[in-house]
Parts: C-alpha cells; sequence; structure tokens
C-alpha cells in the first residue's frame, strides 16, 4: 500500500523545525519518551519551561516514518509560547488535522501526543508539583 503524504505533512518531513536537543539535567526542562523501535518509530520531546509557566524552547528527535517527524516538527511549532496547562491539553487531533493524517497515520500523533504528556510530566516532576 502507497502512503499519500499532504503538502503539510511533507513540508514538515523535508524541513523539521525543533530538531535537537536540551540539557534533560536541567531542572526547567522536561523530557517525554514514546514509541519503540521494534513497532517502527520513537519520538523524543523536550520543552523548557520558564517561570512564568510558558514553554520557551521545543524540540525533538525522532526515529519513524515521515509522518512521526512531521508530527515532532509541527508539535514543537505548536506548544512554543503556550502556557504548560495549554499544552498539556493539546490532543493528537489538531497534529492529525493540520499534517491531513490518513487513518493508518493517527498512530504516529497518538505518539506525539502521548511524549508531549511525558514531557510536561517530566518537568512537573523535577518542580516537585503533584502529577
Amino acid at each position: 500500500m502507497r502512503m499519500v503524504y499532504s503538502k503539510a505533512l511533507l513540508d514538515h518531513f523535508e524541513s523539521p523545525r525543533g530538531v535537537g536537543r536540551l540539557d534533560a539535567s536541567l531542572p526547567q526542562v522536561g523530557t517525554g519518551n514514546a514509541g519503540a523501535y521494534e513497532t517502527g518509530g520513537v519520538l523524543r520531546l523536550q520543552i523548557q519551561v520558564d517561570q512564568a509557566g510558558t514553554i520557551a524552547a521545543a524540540c525533538f528527535k525522532a526515529y519513524g516514518p515521515p509522518a512521526l517527524i512531521a508530527a515532532g516538527s509541527w508539535l514543537t511549532q505548536h506548544v512554543q509560547g503556550r502556557r504548560l496547562d495549554e499544552a498539556g491539553a493539546l490532543t493528537h487531533q489538531p497534529v492529525a488535522q493540520a499534517l491531513e493524517f490518513a487513518p493508518a497515520q493517527l498512530h504516529w500523533a497518538m505518539l506525539a501526543e502521548d511524549a508531549l504528556r511525558g514531557a510536561i510530566r517530566n518537568y512537573k516532576e523535577k518542580q516537585g508539583i503533584h502529577v
């Protein structure tokens, strides 16, 4: 089966935004991981939160198909500048809609959501915030 990719998905896959790594040892950085190599994709998402509780920076690294890489890229762009509670309310649906995922690609948007939730949880644990 041949997968058809939307223009938005291809844009984020071919020119990904937010690729990189933050210093995970810093207390203001949260790291979330989702997926498994055995199932075809892994996404690590990191956020850096400022004193006001706003995501000042976000980056990702991914191993997997174009849809997963595009989801990580899109997500880094859309969580920066958001308050932590706003970002925490984000689901896989806006990712899938923005990138025009086919039903077979929804799994990758869900992994992006899981990685974001993991990064927020990790940040809160470092801050001693009850999660």
